[in-house]
């Protein structure tokens, strides 16, 4: 293993990480040109470098495609993140145009070296120069791919994916591993070592795109937070498309979140209840609701202040959504009353409740330092279609639940009344 190539690897990533990045963070002074204008640069160096180094022995990998390429990537879905699609839509078209004018400037130059009284000083063939043009051509459609691919792929992926690392990654590894087997395939077909060529080319990118997401994680955590994508809402183009996409399904969120607790509020339960419910009757599956009371909470309020008050339905709601899965709906009813749409049965959503109550009881007592009131304690009401009999609509089901919420009230508190076991049988 040469080591120094690779620590001279590595130097180079964080050299174009910190220049890039530092660009980026002028733009409030400087704006986006002067970073625009070192991408483009980059990007000539990138087609114009033939520069490959041995990381093993007979393992070659090129800096200008491992390290320029994937630094140019990253930094447009930078932009993308933190601009917006017109921002990005610039610099995309920038680049590619950038490509193809030197891939058409390379062509002329074939065909001038080619007229009598053409000589070349710096020692470069006609032969030189149809092959940049063959390569630029290949690179400047390649790029128009990569860059229209990477924000669309991390639109998908965010779709199933909080973590803004994940987030990036992803895409930049799928796309640099489509991006250097296609490459490689066109430009390199003919060589004898073509498979290793893909799989050095394939890790060497796969590990920059791992050093640069590190890089611009911690710089949108620690230096420049990300913040929504707002776009003009003239959706003329696909980046604008993506952009209100995005801004449409931001503002859907925060109407659908009750901004306390961060689960979904009243106005989404009582649209969703009705849904969950008929399709369990289409399908005959079991359906549970849960309704939960914060047992004492005026007093805790009125003893310990509201801001108290708060912490202690921050902590319930932190408890209800570690427990439930991404089928299940945990909501905010209104003031101390918590809602659950569980897809279970009568078991299922009993223990759920009884599992609940356990973990709420452990997380009072782990807090360091203790909060005043030391323990919190709920009452919960339970119903489940079909167990229950005449269940038909949504009301009926919070109806049912409500009844014996209250009725584990009326028993003294701190318990889950739910269906008879001897009714199940």
């Amino acid at each position: 293993m040469h080591v120094p190539q690779l620590v001279m690897l590595g130097l180079e990533a964080v050299l174009m990480a910190a220049i890039l990045l530092s660009l980026f963070r002028a733009r409030t002074v400087l704006g986006l040109t002067p970073l625009y204008i070192v991408l483009g640069g980059f990007q000539f160096l990138e087609a114009a470098l033939s520069l490959s180094v041995e990381v093993l022995p007979g393992v070659p990998v090129y800096p200008g495609s491992m390290i320029l390429f994937t630094a140019t990537l990253v930094t447009v879905l930078l932009v993308y993140v933190k601009e917006d699609a017109i921002e990005a839509r610039k610099l995309v078209y920038g680049l590619v145009l950038a490509n193809a004018a030197v891939a058409l400037i390379s062509l002329v130059l074939y065909f001038q070296l080619g007229l009598p009284g053409s000589t070349d000083a710096g020692g470069l063939g006609r032969d030189d120069f149809w092959a940049s043009a063959r390569i630029a051509t290949i690179g400047t459609t390649l790029l128009f791919l990569d860059v229209i691919g990477i924000i669309v792929l991390y639109e998908y992926v965010s779709r199933f994916v909080s973590s803004l690392f994940l987030r990036f990654y992803v895409s930049l590894f799928v796309i640099v591993t489509f991006d250097n087997t296609v490459f490689m395939i066109l430009v390199h077909w003919r060589r004898p070592n073509l498979e290793m060529l893909l799989l050095a080319g394939g890790i060497g990118k796969a590990v920059a795109a791992l050093v640069y997401t590190a890089i611009y994680n911690g710089y949108l955590r620690y230096v420049d937070p990300p913040t929504a994508v707002i776009g003009t809402g003239i959706v003329s183009d696909t980046f604008q498309m993506l952009t209100y996409r995005q801004k449409y399904e931001q503002v859907q969120a925060r109407m659908v979140r009750d901004s306390l607790t961060g689960l979904f509020n009243r106005g989404y339960f009582d649209e969703t209840l009705p849904q969950a419910l008929a399709h369990a009757q289409r399908y005959r599956e079991p359906l549970s609701l849960l309704v939960i009371d914060t047992d004492n909470f005026k007093a805790i309020n009125d003893r310990f202040s509201h801001l108290e008050g708060d912490r202690v339905l921050r902590l319930i709601a932190q408890v209800l959504g570690s427990l439930t899965r991404s089928a299940d709906i945990p909501c905010r009813y209104g003031g101390d009353e918590f809602v659950v749409i569980l897809r279970a049965d009568a078991g299922e959503a009993q223990a759920f409740a009884e599992r609940f109550r356990a973990e709420l009881q452990a997380l009072c007592e782990q807090q360091a330092p203790p909060h005043p009131w030391t323990r919190v304690t709920t009452t919960i009401g339970v119903a489940t279609y079909p167990a229950d009999p005449g269940i038909v609509t949504a009301e009926d089901m919070m109806r049912v639940a409500d009844a014996r919420l209250y009725e584990g009230k009326q028993a003294g508190r701190d318990r889950v009344v739910a269906i008879a076991a001897s009714v199940l049988q």
